[in-house]
């Protein structure tokens, strides 16, 4: 029987992926393990392999085409097999419509054509948004492969018929964004819209902490950052706090033993996050090169589709671009998301007279389905503990 080659599952926040090229064409032989077409992700790309040896058959998919989880992309065929006669390719747009259709809420109708016959691709968040703001998905120019529409294309429809610019004014230029920037804004659209946040902020003494890396630099190889400290100090403390390590389904609490912890990172292409795996189980000497190595492959776009998923909190440092403090949103379906700003000089009066204390700013987002907002400050109170000992810790 053929082997049908699908579009891959990667993490529970995988809806779709992009294809980037084929590797092989139509009828060619293949061993299970070669490399059969290049795909796009929501932060990275990768290659998907032959799952068994034969000759690839009915391949579907443009390059640029954006396909859902679970689509068919071809078949590998040994001698005398045939691909199932249901399974042709012209049904692979049905497939797609189908995937589509249960993605939109029941409430809304299934997408239907638009006058000129043409099928409207759109992102689940973009049919979410279109139906809250009463617009006919079919009304709205996709800016994606093959016109596919977008949540910033929705929202774009705001602003459809700006005022005229004054004369000699030039008119604004628009730029297309990035795979990677395009995706974040669907998905911090969609977890402010869905997700109950609140903050809580807070200043933490940091004397001990960049004490640390300062005696650490010169006696570990690599030497520790503030960003690899407060990972080490954020996942041993969130072992004591079940609910911020956890995350909301269906109307229950899923909690996770293991600690992974992502790293917001700052690429040229838009903000990666990937993920430390049970970073509370590292010690330190494992822990700092394996942050540095992540956050160096995600700046070179070198991760692999496992270390973007599986997160249970993450951590954005702004400090080092002079932050004093910031409200970051939620990365669902995490619970929480820290936010470092830059460590500071402020004065303390203490026995009498003014001393000078550094301090970090904190801001912890919730979700507060999960949690409320005693949790999120004990969280914060045994942070600090531990910040000011760390020979608990290490």
């Amino acid at each position: 029987m053929a082997t049908e080659l699908k579009v891959p599952t990667l993490g529970m926040d995988m809806e779709e992926a992009t294809i980037v090229r084929w590797l092989v064409e139509e009828g060619a032989e293949v061993k299970k393990g070669d490399p059969i077409l290049e795909i796009d992700t929501d932060k990275t790309s990768f290659e998907i392999e032959a799952p068994a040896d034969g000759a690839i058959r009915a391949i579907r998919g443009e390059e640029g085409e954006t396909l859902p989880v679970g689509a068919t992309l071809a078949y590998v065929t040994a001698p005398g097999e045939e691909i199932p006669e249901q399974e042709a390719p012209a049904n692979a747009a049905a497939e797609q419509e189908a995937a589509t259709r249960r993605e939109v809420p029941q409430s809304q109708p299934a997408p239907a054509d638009s006058e000129n016959g043409r099928k409207v691709r759109a992102s689940p968040a973009a049919r979410r948004a279109a139906a809250q703001m009463g617009v006919s998905i079919e009304d709205v120019a996709g800016s994606g492969p093959h016109g596919r529409v977008y949540l910033s294309d929705v929202l774009e429809m705001e602003f459809a018929a700006p005022p005229e610019e004054p004369a000699g004014i030039d008119a604004p230029r628009r730029e297309p964004l990035s795979r990677i920037r395009r995706l974040g804004a669907e998905r911090t659209a969609r977890s402010f819209s869905e997700v109950p946040h609140f903050y809580l902020t807070r200043d933490l003494e940091a004397d001990r902490l960049v004490e640390l890396v300062e005696r650490l630099g010169t006696r570990m190889d690599p030497a520790p950052s503030l960003t690899e400290l407060l990972v080490l100090a954020v996942s041993r403390t969130l072992k004591s706090h079940p609910r911020l390590n956890g995350r909301y389904v269906d109307g229950e609490l899923e909690v996770h033993d293991d600690v992974n912890v992502r790293v917001a990172v700052a690429t040229d292409e838009g903000l990666v996050v990937p993920v430390l795996l049970k970073a509370d189980a590292l010690t330190l000497r494992e822990l700092v090169p394996g942050v540095k190595d992540l956050v160096q492959r995600a700046r070179d776009h070198r991760l692999a589709p496992e270390e973007l998923s599986g997160g249970t909190f993450t951590i954005s440092n702004l400090g080092m671009m002079g932050i004093d403090s910031f409200d970051a949103i939620i990365n669902t379906p995490e619970a929480a998301i820290l936010a470092v700003g830059r460590v500071r000089t402020v004065p303390e009066w203490r026995n009498g007279e003014w001393v000078p204390r550094r301090v970090i700013s904190v801001t912890l987002s919730v979700d507060h389905r999960v949690a409320d907002g005693a949790d999120g400050a004990r969280f914060l109170q045994d942070l600090q503990d531990a910040l000011l000992d760390w020979e608990l810790l290490l």
